[in-house]
């Protein structure tokens, strides 16, 4: 059952949305992972998808992974997030109640429109936003490199990095974009530790 005292309501443009954050008990949920590059999105959602028993992790980079590719298409992000709300109603069509999800939101309207989507599918949404220090974020993006030299463009994404910050910080003064989470100086299973504190 759930205790409506503990939802949390969030203007979110002209939109208000509920978003879960403690003290509430759920057979299902959805948890959204918003963040730059380097901060854990991926890491953490692996380690949270894996602690439950039954669960469907989402990459929306690897499943917005479409040609050609326009990183700002308004178009493009919409079928994305059909295609994501597709997958996540397919999946619990087939007995799948748990969903973790991790893509970069850069404004709270496009948050808030993937999030409208969701809303026909769960009642227990949870939005968080991983961050991390510039110096930090940019040892993970020089390592992951040194891991992986043929197919990752260094300069881009330590470039990237500093932009997606930069629209991230922003957009978070202007509306809600995830509970934020920082990751500094933690390892992948402190921060999965965190959140799901978080959850039950």
């Amino acid at each position: 059952m759930f205790d409506a005292n503990a939802f949390v309501n969030i203007a979110c443009g002209s939109d208000k949305l509920n978003f879960i954050f403690h003290g509430i008990i759920c057979d299902s949920m959805i948890i959204i992972l918003n963040g730059s590059l380097a901060v854990g999105k991926s890491s953490v959602a692996l380690n949270l998808h894996e602690r439950f028993e039954k669960s469907v992790m989402l990459d929306g980079d690897c499943i917005g992974e479409v040609r050609p590719f326009d990183l700002y298409d308004n178009a493009r992000i919409e079928y994305l997030y059909d295609t994501l709300s597709s997958l996540i109603s397919f999946h619990k069509q087939h007995g799948y109640s748990n969903f973790v999800i991790n893509y970069v939101f850069e404004t709270p309207e496009s948050l808030a429109s993937f999030v409208k989507r969701l809303e026909l599918l769960d009642n227990a949404i949870f939005v968080f936003w991983l961050v991390c220090s510039q110096k930090e974020q940019e040892q993970r993006i020089k390592m992951r490199g040194k891991c992986n030299k043929h197919t990752r463009d260094i300069e881009w994404e330590l470039k990237r990095a500093k932009q997606l910050n930069k629209i991230l910080e922003k957009a978070s003064s202007k509306g809600f974009i995830g509970k934020r989470i920082d990751t500094t100086g933690r390892t992948v299973q402190q921060v999965g530790d965190v959140i799901w504190r978080q959850l039950h």
